[in-house]
């Protein structure tokens, strides 16, 4: 029942317009307080007039108006309309003929003035104009915001495929300078981080073409990428990850966290890896994504060359594009300790 309910019905435009127009045509017979033959030899009398107004109503509605009003070529939309009405005005008059010769208009009482009866046509055929312009105006209205939407949502994944073009050769960049740093100091291990490294740009690829992965994925990354960078340091750097998810299907936004690890690592270590250490928890529960880290704090030099700075600029970017108002981020610097911590808010269900 809940996925009929759900289901969007998609009514055609043309059946609408010959829902309305019936129901226009067939409506006033139930207030005419006439009785018997007199409420359908009204009818047929107001037929004529009733299908003159709904081809004008057209003529504006699907030419004259996109052609001429909309392009500011009034002149023209005028004259178009007048030629319309005396076209109209003769015809109608034909049919009034038509209906003394078969004696409706006797049994409707007397005719008013012609001038009375010219002004009436002509105040109709100005109020279906109007109601023309106003729905056409409407539906362009409609179609405009409908176009700025798709121009915004275009230039958001536009952004966003940017900001993920940015991703692979930061990480690599940083990457390659602690492989470039282990070569000197002990070439096995510079051997054995890049075959960790070719695991990692494996995953970039497949990861960086979806919108989501799941967290359990995202933390795994994480995992390989902090063994990679471990290797440099040796056993004397203090560096725990611990990973609580309750919830390991929870979708994110992939490699959105690894500048946040990047700066740990970046920040964290200073010259004796004893002295460093570097504690990181991944959660997921309760409809939350929450990555927290608490590191000693090493500020860069000018002349430090570990890291551009990208990273986290990168990563809040993509938070406004991908989690606005479902997102916290705070960093702080407290007792020789570097602090963040990340909340994402995901459904769930």
């Amino acid at each position: 029942m809940n996925k009929f309910l759900k289901v969007k019905w998609h009514v055609p435009p043309a059946v609408i317009h010959v829902l309305v127009w019936l129901c226009i045509y067939l409506i006033p017979m139930f207030f005419i307080l006439s009785t018997g033959e007199n409420v359908w030899k009204i009818r047929y009398w107001t037929s004529a007039p009733f299908f003159v107004f709904v081809l004008a109503f057209y003529a504006n509605y699907s030419f004259l108006i996109p052609k001429f009003l909309f392009k500011k070529r009034i002149a023209i939309f005028t004259i178009a309309n007048l030629i319309i009405f005396l076209f109209f005005h003769f015809l109608l008059d034909f049919w009034r003929e038509h209906a003394i010769e078969v004696g409706i208009l006797k049994t409707l009482g007397p005719e008013p003035p012609y001038y009375i009866r010219l002004f009436k046509l002509f105040g109709s055929m100005l109020f279906v104009t109007g109601v023309a312009v106003s729905i056409r105006s409407t539906a362009m209205w409609f179609h405009s915001k409908d176009a700025v939407q798709k121009l915004e949502l275009e230039n958001l994944h536009s952004e966003l495929s940017f900001l993920k073009m940015q991703i692979s050769p930061h990480f690599l960049f940083n990457t390659l300078n602690n492989i470039l740093a282990l070569i000197d100091e002990n070439k096995e291990l510079a051997k054995e981080s890049v075959q960790q490294l070719s695991k990692l740009l494996r995953s970039i690829i497949y990861d960086s073409e979806v919108d989501s992965v799941p967290i359990k994925q995202e933390a795994e990354f994480l995992t390989n990428y902090s063994n990679l960078m471990r290797l440099r340091y040796g056993p004397e750097l203090k560096f725990n990850l611990e990973t609580d998810l309750n919830e390991p299907e929870a979708p994110i936004a992939p490699l959105l966290l690894i500048p946040m690890l990047e700066n740990v690592f970046k920040h964290g270590i200073g010259s004796l890896a004893e002295d460093s250490s570097i504690n990181i928890k991944i959660t997921s529960k309760n409809g939350k994504i929450i990555f927290e880290s608490e590191n000693t704090y090493f500020p860069k030099t000018h002349q430090d060359k570990s890291g551009s700075g990208i990273g986290i600029t990168n990563m809040q970017k993509r938070l406004d594009l991908l989690y606005e108002k479902r997102h916290s981020y705070d960093c702080k610097i407290a007792g020789g300790k570097y602090i963040t911590k990340l909340e994402l808010k995901y459904d769930s269900h």
